[in-house]
């Protein structure tokens, strides 16, 4: 059957190719044009499968608790000391998020934990996020996809002192990181010290 269906494709583009004459070349073009949309309509397809696969398994766990966040987060990030933290700030979802300061030195933290109905809504942004290649830069600066522990993550530099990371970790959290008046050599190390490979263990 499938030895038929090439037969026929060939056949029929063999015919098309027949009678175009000088138009040959675009019929070719098109032709290709349409098996590559074919394609990236099949990793479309593999892709939605794949979040909506990930979103039903999320929606069946039970997101983190108060207290297995409070375990988890740092007391300190870059020698900076925690002034202010929230965990489950809305019902129903797991999260935490903390604000590291000295003077106008700052670090925010966000974690969205995407088990549970409402969790796994909630990151699924981050979920879309992280199937996309980002390479933009403008006057505002920059912002592009880098690898951090093996994930895809979207960094940006805004040229003003600041600077954000965001990416969907371990296929569950969405996690968004920003800072002011670091370097942004400063992110890999705040990055390593949240030890985010902790909270699937948790």
């Amino acid at each position: 059957m499938n030895y038929l269906k090439k037969l026929t494709a060939v056949f029929l583009l063999c015919i098309l190719l027949a009678c175009c004459g000088n138009d040959t070349k675009k019929v070719s073009t098109d032709v290709m044009n349409s098996t590559q949309n074919i394609k990236n309509v099949k990793e479309l397809a593999d892709e939605a499968s794949s979040m909506q696969e990930n979103m039903s398994k999320l929606q069946k766990i039970d997101h983190l608790t108060k207290e297995q966040w409070q375990s988890w987060l740092p007391e300190t990030l870059y020698n900076l000391p925690i002034t202010s933290s929230q965990i489950n700030f809305l019902p129903g979802l797991g999260s935490a998020s903390a604000t590291y300061s000295v003077g106008n030195k700052r670090i925010r933290v966000m974690v969205i934990d995407g088990a549970g109905e409402k969790g796994a809504n909630a990151v699924g942004a981050y979920r879309a996020s992280s199937k996309i290649e980002y390479n933009d830069e403008g006057n505002w600066g920059s912002t592009k996809t880098v690898k951090i522990d093996n994930h895809n993550a979207k960094l940006s530099d805004l040229k003003n002192g600041k600077y954000s990371v965001s990416m969907f970790y371990n296929e569950r959290f969405a996690v968004d990181i920003e800072t002011h008046e670091l370097p942004g050599e400063a992110l890999e190390q705040i990055i390593e010290q949240l030890n985010l490979n902790e909270l699937k263990n948790l």
